[in-house]
């Protein structure tokens, strides 16, 4: 079998196509606030409630894809999670018109978890549990000891050219703290675990060096195990489910039993796409998409927010849908275009792999 460690170009293709699932959940939960017309249906903010724990969970995986099965050293993770923190930085400044740094998104989130997970994955593997578990068990009490604002932080609008920031207050230095560890948009507690998790799958995945294959008497009941325990809990405690400034997912505050469900999603969705390799060709949009999720991410992004919110319009959910799947078709398109970009550009620097994928 192909060696993932010897490979440098290796692609895991169930590990694509479950991210370009992700992005493409994304994409509708982003569009949300700027087009559809309240109130969101419950199973569209289950299914926008999807997206970022398995973005997250997955950018975890590839650190135990670097560390264990390419031998990448502390700096590179530290590069990359460096890079994804500047792409935060230019979507805030340049996308969002506002003040970086003032609240946790998920780039920054994603971009801190890189090098933490690779420290992570060499404490032995007990430790590494107890990790995730006192994670998720803070969590809770963090939110009843500071409190889990309805409300996101406020931050000033900045402009570049020519530049200049409103005149609205810059929130406290408490504030910011708080809204990068318990209440902003992805703060560390509980998103780390999330990321933590992944890094354990990913570790368990490609432990053999070899092409993996989830079987689903193992990896898939441990999944699905995870589902039913998360389904349950959450059901039991659902949290308050705060509909932030038009964003609709459920996890405002995160609930436990929620990223329960949505982690045990990772390893089954992977063992279900791993015994569908026949229809991997069916999913190739999917997987295209997954290969450079996160130049989507920022190009979404920046058509939602120059493009569309100015029309100041929302649609019912039937004529949204269907605007919906023209963005997701033009994003779609412009992960081929990246693919081909890869294919027929050799000795690509460094940073053009990083955006485009690599």
């Amino acid at each position: 079998m192909k060696s993932v460690a010897k490979t440098g170009s290796f692609r895991d293709i169930p590990v694509d196509i479950l991210r370009g699932l992700a992005i493409t959940l994304m994409i509708m939960a982003n569009l949300t606030p700027a087009l559809l017309l309240p109130p969101a249906p419950g199973w569209y903010r289950f299914l926008s409630s999807l997206a970022a724990p398995l973005f997250i969970g997955l950018a975890g995986m590839m650190v135990a894809l670097s560390r264990t099965g390419k031998g990448r050293p502390l700096s590179y993770m530290a590069t990359r999670g460096g890079l994804v923190i500047l792409a935060g930085v230019f979507l805030h400044l340049l996308v969002f018109d506002c003040v970086p740094f003032l609240d946790m998104e998920v780039l920054y989130l994603i971009g801190l978890s890189l090098p933490l997970a690779y420290l992570y994955l060499g404490l032995p593997e007990r430790k590494r549990w107890a990790v995730i578990v006192a994670i998720v068990c803070i969590t809770p009490l963090l939110h009843a000891g500071f409190g889990y604002s309805e409300e996101a932080i406020v931050t000033p609008y900045v402009t570049l050219v020519p530049f200049s920031i409103s005149d609205d207050p810059f929130p406290a230095p408490l504030d910011v703290v708080r809204a990068w560890f318990v209440d902003g948009w992805f703060p560390v507690f509980p998103w780390l675990a999330v990321a933590l998790f992944g890094a354990e799958v990913g570790v368990h995945r490609w432990r053999d060096r070899t092409l993996p294959r989830f079987r689903f008497q193992n990896e898939g009941l441990y999944g699905f195990g995870l589902v039913l325990a998360g389904a349950a809990l959450w059901t039991l405690f659902p949290g308050a489910q705060y509909i932030r400034e038009g964003y609709v997912e459920f996890f405002y505050p995160p609930a436990t039993g929620l990223l329960l469900l949505s982690a045990g999603l990772i390893p089954l969705g992977l063992t279900v796409l791993d015994h569908l390799r026949g229809q991997y060709a069916l999913m190739d949009p999917l997987r295209a998409a997954g290969e450079c999720s996160l130049a989507i991410y920022i190009v979404h992004y920046a058509i939602i927010v120059k493009v569309v919110e100015p029309l100041l319009i929302q649609l019912p959910l039937p004529a949204y849908m269907a605007t919906y799947l023209v963005l997701f078709a033009g994003m779609i398109l412009l992960a081929y275009l990246l693919r081909h970009v890869r294919t027929s550009w050799r000795g690509q620097p460094f940073l053009v792999r990083f955006l485009i994928g690599s």
